[in-house]
């Protein structure tokens, strides 16, 4: 992959910032937590347990902070405290025909008590300027019941 954005970004005492793999401990509970907080009442306890251990195990984020084609990054408060965070990479996303060079939006979780600060729309700008540098063709995928996550997207 070629370029990036800054490697650190400030927004109202947030510092934004790639993640590194020491950060994969706490993408690991950041991710689970804030994906039962907002999907969790649409599926049976099962079925929730069983995507967490395979889509937020510890070896999913050590494998996603170690490839070279993605890229995360965390939103980082003053007192070291991790509340967000996103990735994107090359596309997975089951697409009839994907075009060659295709990049996509994995992720942008963030903790309850930072969703509506702008810190989402800050995240949006830095991925998507890394995603246009690196993919000819962009993609997203979000939940039908996720109407905030559309909206921002």
């Amino acid at each position: 992959m070629s370029e990036r954005p800054p490697e650190k970004t400030e927004l109202n005492g947030v510092n934004i910032r790639r993640a590194v793999p020491a950060d994969a401990a706490i993408l690991t509970v950041l991710g689970a937590a804030t994906f039962v907080d907002t999907f969790g009442h649409l599926y049976d306890p099962k079925d929730l347990n069983a995507y967490l251990e395979e889509g937020h195990s510890r070896e999913y984020y050590d494998a996603l902070l170690t490839d070279d084609e993605c890229a995360v990054w965390v939103a980082e408060s003053e007192n070291k405290t991790i509340t967000g965070y996103c990735a994107a990479g090359p596309c997975s996303l089951p697409v009839d025909d994907m075009p060659l060079n295709s990049g996509e939006l994995y992720r942008l979780y963030l903790d309850q008590s930072q969703q509506g600060t702008g810190l989402g729309r800050a995240f949006m700008y830095i991925v998507l300027a890394w995603l246009e540098a690196n993919f000819e063709h962009l993609f997203v995928g979000v939940y039908a019941e996720n109407a905030r996550a559309q909206k921002l997207y």
